[in-house]
């Protein structure tokens, strides 16, 4: 038995003593290393997150763009493809249409009579498109006047024309003449004549559960003092709200804008446009011209030329168009090595700030290499401009 207290002292003194300050450093590192790994794995999975979602956002948006686009320009023509049938019976697709709106600043307005339009991109802009189709619910087959006035048509058959309904009124003699009417009354009792007069008339709206109300409007499309006279020639029914849809790329967004229907809501003085997507980055678009009448379009026919000055617009049978679309998440790499391309070729991209490709801009140069881009392409036929071929007057 032990009896020395200053044994017994120092035992005690060393079953209380704690961690030593070399155990607490090397316990606090171990810790703020498990902590780092935590931060790193917490940051790689909500990179990886985001990228995936931007990944989904893309696939979205450009199915929606272009699912949108499309749809538009398979309606091309619908109302006035046969006038492109034949130089001896209609020729009047490409003409300059006189047309008037009463809710545009400047009222008197003209516009060019084709299905599509492809207007080039200069530099790094991208295409404009411009689709042209009526709204019409009977057979959009030409009919023939055969009397005119400023205010009146007389047929040879008024049926499938009521008013409200746009008509594109034309002539191939003494010159090639094109003009929109606002049709407001069809009951004159011969059943041939009808009348585009100014000022309010009453039409007829069939409900839904089968009755009927009248309605009245002031005619919006009338001129007061029409720049042509017409004495014969041929009407193309639109219907009561055609369209010539504006497609256009803007600061990554595409949008659309109908340029028959001018509405201001902001008043900033320009026609309101509607947004369909964003991230998209450049639209571009060609003519499908079966130029040797084959019944196809062959790897050649493939063209930026405008119809008006290639073949006859009857033998427009389909455009192609690309769409590239960029996803909003900005990688720490660069992920994306070469420039995108589609069936028409490269596409042209620029750095954030609008500078060109391999400048130095003042966001780091070629920062658009950071991003993940997704083509969407497709050959879309015209079938109005198909079926309207076949249709005579």
């Amino acid at each position: 038995m032990c009896s020395d207290p200053s044994r017994r002292s120092l035992s005690a003194r060393r079953t209380q003593s704690g961690l030593s300050l070399v155990e607490i450093m090397v316990g606090v590192l171990i810790g703020m290393i498990g902590i780092i790994v935590i931060f790193q794995m917490l940051a790689t999975t909500e990179e990886r997150k985001r990228t995936a979602t931007a990944g989904s956002d893309v696939q979205v948006t450009g199915i929606i763009a272009l699912s949108t686009l499309e749809r538009d320009i398979r309606e091309a023509g619908y109302g006035f493809s046969s006038a492109a049938y034949d130089t001896g019976i209609t020729p009047v697709m490409g003409c300059t249409v006189n047309a008037f709106d009463a809710g545009r600043p400047t009222t008197a307005f003209t516009y060019r009579l084709s299905p599509i339009q492809i207007i080039q991109g200069t530099g790094t802009a991208s295409d404009t498109v411009i689709v042209l189709r009526g709204s019409g619910g009977t057979f959009p087959a030409a009919h023939v006047f055969t009397e005119s006035t400023d205010t009146s048509k007389k047929t040879r058959g008024r049926a499938g024309i009521s008013p409200r309904d746009i008509l594109l009124v034309a002539r191939t003699t003494p010159t090639l003449d094109c003009m929109t009417v606002e049709i407001t009354d069809v009951t004159d009792a011969d059943a041939l004549t009808i009348r585009h007069n100014q000022g309010s008339y009453n039409y007829t709206v069939y409900l839904p559960d089968g009755s009927t109300s009248t309605e009245s409007r002031i005619a919006r499309h009338n001129n007061a003092a029409p720049p042509i006279t017409f004495s014969a020639g041929y009407l193309f029914n639109l219907g009561n709200s055609p369209r010539r849809n504006i497609w256009t790329v803007q600061n990554g967004r595409l949008q659309v804008t109908n340029d028959l229907l001018y509405q201001d809501t902001d008043g900033n003085g320009v026609n309101d446009p509607v947004e369909v997507a964003d991230n998209v980055i450049t639209l571009q678009a060609e003519y499908g011209l079966d130029a040797n009448n084959n019944g196809r379009i062959e790897a050649g026919e493939w063209t930026t030329a405008d119809p008006a000055t290639t073949v006859a617009w009857a033998n427009l049978l389909a455009v192609r168009v690309g769409m590239l679309v960029r996803s909003g998440q900005f990688e720490r790499d660069a992920v994306t090595t070469t420039v995108p391309s589609w069936a028409g070729g490269q596409f042209v991209i620029t750095n954030l700030d609008g500078s060109a490709s391999g400048t130095t801009p003042s966001d780091p140069a070629n920062n658009w290499r950071h991003y993940r881009y997704r083509v969407y392409e497709t050959v879309i036929p015209l079938r109005n401009m198909l079926w309207g071929s076949q249709i005579r007057p």
